[in-house]
């Protein structure tokens, strides 16, 4: 049997999946670290890709070319851009890409996610107690911070969660002719921004430009307060999802084929 690929952004999102899924081993796939853990008769790999599509896209291809998968499962943290509660879960029901521009605009194909595994994981999110909003994801190449600009994507795609990775995962997925599902927890809502602009960070000189962002707006650091607040609720919610789809029957949930 085939495993199930976790694919996760950042190490908190990683972590956040390892408190509920223990791993005891580490293969290296052309310069990709894939965490290898096994529940019951379930063998899982966590793989963490980095931040954004590009990154996303070059780790999942190497590991999905080199280890074919059951299930391809992008998870982390999203932003909500319909009404709900930082620590709600997002199961995706298709996903597409943006680019900004002048204005939003579609930048590829929308990839449905695996229709057979979605009933499943929303059984797991109720055993969880945990509220779930069920839609449309949309992948930006950068940081969507300014409420404003949410809003506006919103309107523009009618989509009910937004994160960088998933379209990227979701157009591999598809090239090896592998189910994908998205499951994320809300970290920001649409009607807030975030206390700065985090693209400064992602750039070759981004950690300077970041720090001096701070210093010039120290306000931000209460916003940062807040975001590390909201960030570690919807990291606990990830790893109590986790925690109760470990208990679950794979086969009966259809997660794994």
């Amino acid at each position: 049997m085939n495993p199930l690929g976790i694919f996760v952004a950042t190490r908190w999102e990683l972590q956040a999946v390892r408190r509920a899924l223990p791993t005891d081993h580490i293969v290296t796939i052309a310069g990709a670290r894939c965490h290898i853990g096994q529940q019951g008769g379930r063998i899982y790999w966590l793989i963490q890709t980095g931040v954004g599509p590009t990154a996303a896209r070059s780790v999942a291809g190497r590991v999905l070319k080199a280890q074919p998968m059951s299930l391809v499962m992008s998870t982390g943290f999203a932003c909500a851009l319909v009404p709900a509660q930082v620590g709600d879960l997002i199961v995706g029901t298709s996903v597409f890409s943006v680019q900004a521009d002048e204005t939003w605009k579609v930048g590829g194909d929308c990839v449905l996610c695996d229709a057979v595994a979605r009933p499943g994981l929303l059984t797991v999110a109720r055993d969880a107690g945990l509220v779930t909003r069920i839609g449309t994801v949309v992948s930006s190449e950068t940081v969507v911070w300014q409420a404003e600009e949410k809003r506006r994507l919103q309107h523009m795609t009618d989509a009910t969660g937004l994160d960088m990775e998933s379209a990227a995962l979701a157009e591999i997925a598809q090239e090896r002719g592998l189910p994908m599902v998205i499951v994320r927890t809300v970290s920001d809502l649409a009607d807030e921004d975030l206390p700065l602009d985090f693209n400064l960070f992602l750039r070759p000189t981004g950690w300077v430009k970041g720090m001096q962002a701070l210093i010039v707006h120290p306000s931000s650091l209460v916003g940062l307060n807040r975001f590390r607040k909201q960030s570690r609720v919807a990291a606990n919610r990830l790893t109590e999802w986790f925690q109760c789809y470990a208990k679950t029957d794979g086969e009966s949930l259809r997660l794994s084929r």
